[in-house]
């Protein structure tokens, strides 16, 4: 007998509609191991381009190679959702359209272009993804805004971070599978990256103007005492 309510896709809820719905051409190992490659590559390059610059400390070589992996990873890979309206209809096994359609297993809101999300990774590809790698120059070549800059991208990170969280949780989590490597991992885990690590940067730039400042201030007052 043939059930004609079953669902066509992978994702949840299992009635949401997604006409031509094409499943995933590459294997979820393959997409693990071309990211986390190109992640190595962009992080060990960026890392050695820091070596040059002697003032850095490492905790700063460190922050230039977050900032270069993410700006990459906001402006390529989410810049794609944003711009492939059906990647789940894609039959070319194209590998951005493939990561999208195994993700959208942890919040099919990227599969069905729920208003938010779009919006939310628009602002998320094409402000902080091409903000993070003028963040790099301004760290590589110790620019006086470089503090203030990585507040405000970091900011903006975490901002949409928990909007993402919390419109989920308000919606019942009704978008992702129920299993570990969907909702735990890829959806808890993996976003939490960007709310820890960005919280990080803030507390560095937070104590880099801190003692600026504080410096200032002493030197001030030791002049008028003078």
């Amino acid at each position: 007998m043939t059930l004609t309510n079953s669902p066509v896709h992978p994702y949840f809820p299992i009635d949401l509609h997604l006409p031509d719905y094409v499943p995933l051409q590459a294997h979820f190992s393959y997409i693990l191991g071309v990211f986390t490659a190109a992640v190595a590559i962009v992080f060990a390059i960026t890392w050695k381009l820091s070596a040059r610059h002697k003032h850095l400390t490492t905790v700063e070589r460190v922050i230039a190679c977050w900032f270069m992996v993410t700006g990459l990873i906001h402006f390529v890979i989410e810049g794609w959702v944003v711009a492939k309206a059906d990647f789940y209809k894609d039959t070319s096994g194209n590998y951005l359209s493939d990561t999208w359609k195994e993700y959208s297993k942890a919040d099919s809101r990227y599969a069905s272009r729920d208003s938010f999300i779009i919006s939310m990774e628009a602002i998320t590809a094409f402000l902080w993804g091409p903000l993070c790698p003028l963040l790099v120059y301004a760290i590589f070549n110790a620019k006086p805004w470089r503090y203030t800059l990585m507040v405000i991208v970091s900011v903006g990170q975490i901002y949409g971070d928990v909007l993402y969280y919390g419109t989920c949780y308000l919606e019942g989590f009704v978008h992702s599978r129920p299993e570990l490597l969907y909702f735990w991992i890829y959806f808890v885990i993996v976003n939490a990256i960007w709310i820890v690590v960005p919280g990080l940067c803030i507390l560095h730039a937070w104590r880099k103007v801190s003692g600026a400042v504080a410096a200032s201030s002493s030197g001030r007052g030791k002049a008028k005492r003078g």
